[in-house]
């Protein structure tokens, strides 16, 4: 893959220099990288299977790869180049890349990988220190914009602040018995989850309590993952107060809009707050387009773009994710930081210039959450949501009751059935277990839910389920009472219903409708 270089030339920089002068003779084991391909701006070798020794000695650096084939004999690469023809040496973990002249005016990039990160190190320090002009620049813009930002943000506190406050609220709940693959939903709503019913009743704290809350390790886990690799990024631009600013208002705008998208729901995590991470990297880096250097502002807008686009497309093509959440806190973030963003160079900010920003910040703020809270108060009124939010609280309501109703039925499957004992065994199915499902029942069967709408085909999902069950109990009292447990007709038709109540068991967690 060749490129052409204008202005050619050989430049020596500081940062070229650094690698000290080329050693007399020194080995390296090797990879050599092949089917190169550019991924957000930067060439990456889709291979490494050639592999082998790259020898610098004098003034000729050597690399001899083989490469082994199934069929055929091996694929030997033998490379003599001059260090007069190598220019731009960098370095990526384990990753050495360097072009070398292969004609006037003209570069070829060659990637090699080394064994570890030391001696890809040790690899570059070997090699010439010269640059080509082009690249000189890029990397002189490059320096001098991360320094701006490590000058304006030396330390790091407020992303691993966070990280720290989520694991500590989260560890406490499981301390506590809360769950920790999966957290119980009462539990999540004891604690502070955003609980549409009561969050709207006047519990507004909800909206930023559940920023810390998780459903679940994994769920807990991949947020912070995720919040680490971004945030650090944000923060280093933003600055430390800024960043938690945008963080906070992202997750308040995220539970603001989760709320008005679903009224029921019992919503929790940080997804909404970090996707206002995302969306003030997105704004930065769209703001100062022009500032930027070209490699960084391609890795970090691509990345963002990328990473935003597919959440919001898994997001709308799987049930039982939180899209309100996430496009609230990404508009929310992305509002905010475009107030808020500090140019490249801010040495010339001022006292009247700062108090500006955050004047303004605080305007949009102010605008944009009272905005969503007059939206979200003004059609809580309406019948339908205040239906949606009954529902939802009735199924909360009702969660003891179903988990003790079915560990009651998965009792009686374990429960051996004498001759004498078969009386009892019907009685208790009477008495117990039927009274169970059919309060169940009952309770869903009374509640009013929006016609068409998702609560309804849920709704239609449990009375089927409950009703099954019933039924299936029903029929098993009878077949104790008339000590027919072993008839093979009977045992089909409680079968056949218990079968139906497991499919509709499974479209209910997934929240899809039943069929």
């Amino acid at each position: 893959m060749n490129r052409s270089e204008p202005g050619w030339g050989r430049v020596d920089t500081e940062v070229g220099e650094s690698f000290g002068r080329t050693p007399i003779d020194q080995s390296f084991e090797v990879a050599l990288g092949s089917r190169f391909r550019k991924v957000w701006g930067q060439l990456q070798a889709r291979s490494f299977q050639s592999k082998g020794t790259l020898r610098v000695s004098g003034s000729r650096v050597t690399i001899r790869t083989s490469a082994s084939r199934l069929i055929g004999a091996d694929v030997d690469t033998d490379l003599e180049l001059r260090c007069d023809d190598i220019y731009n040496v960098r370095v990526n973990g384990k990753l050495v890349q360097f072009d070398v002249v292969s004609g006037p005016g003209e570069l070829a990039p060659i990637i090699v990988r080394a064994r570890n990160k030391g001696e890809a190190a040790l690899i570059a320090a070997a090699l010439p220190t010269q640059m080509t002009p082009r690249y000189a620049r890029e990397n002189h813009e490059r320096a001098r914009f991360l320094q701006q930002v490590m000058t304006r943000t030396p330390h790091l506190w407020a992303t691993w602040a966070i990280v720290a406050m989520t694991s500590l609220v989260f560890f406490v709940m499981v301390a506590r018995g809360a769950g920790f693959g999966t957290v119980k939903s009462a539990s999540a709503i004891a604690y502070g989850s955003n609980y549409g019913p009561y969050t709207v009743s006047g519990q507004w704290w909800r909206l930023l309590t559940s920023v810390f809350i998780h459903f679940g390790f994994v769920h807990f886990v991949f947020n912070m993952i995720v919040l680490v690799q971004t945030g650090r990024i944000v923060e280093r631009l933003f600055g430390n107060v800024r960043f938690l600013v945008i963080y906070l208002f992202a997750g308040l705008t995220g539970s603001l809009m989760s709320l008005l998208w679903h009224p029921g729901i019992n919503s929790a995590g940080a997804s909404g707050a970090i996707f206002g991470v995302l969306g003030s990297l997105l704004a930065y880096v769209l703001r100062y387009s022009d500032s930027i250097p070209r490699s960084i502002f391609l890795k970090h807008f691509r990345m963002a773009a990328l990473f935003i686009g597919y959440n919001l497309y898994w997001g709308f093509t799987h049930r039982g994710i939180d899209n309100g959440a996430h496009v609230g806190g990404l508009i929310g973030g992305f509002m905010l930081a475009c107030v808020l963003a500090p140019p490249i160079d801010d040495s010339d900010s001022s006292r009247e210039r700062s108090a500006f920003v955050f004047g303004a910040s605080g305007a949009v703020a102010c605008t944009v959450l009272g905005g969503l809270m007059w939206a979200l108060l003004t059609l809580s009124a309406r019948p339908d949501r205040q239906e949606a939010m009954q529902f939802s609280e009735v199924l909360q309501q009702l969660g003891p009751v179903e988990s003790k109703a079915i560990a009651d039925v998965k009792s009686l499957a374990r429960e051996p059935v004498t001759g004498e004992g078969r009386a009892e065994y019907a009685g208790r199915i009477r008495t117990t277990v039927i009274p169970e499902w059919n309060q169940l029942y009952a309770a869903i069967d009374k509640v009013q839910v929006p016609a068409g709408s998702s609560d309804a085909a849920l709704k239609d999902g449990l009375l089927r389920y409950y009703g099954d069950v019933t039924k299936a109990m029903q029929l098993l009292a009878d077949m104790a009472d008339s000590n027919q447990l072993r008839d093979y007709g009977a045992k089909s038709q409680i079968k056949e219903l218990m079968d139906d109540a497991k499919r509709q068991a499974a479209m209910i967690r997934r929240g899809a409708a039943p069929l």
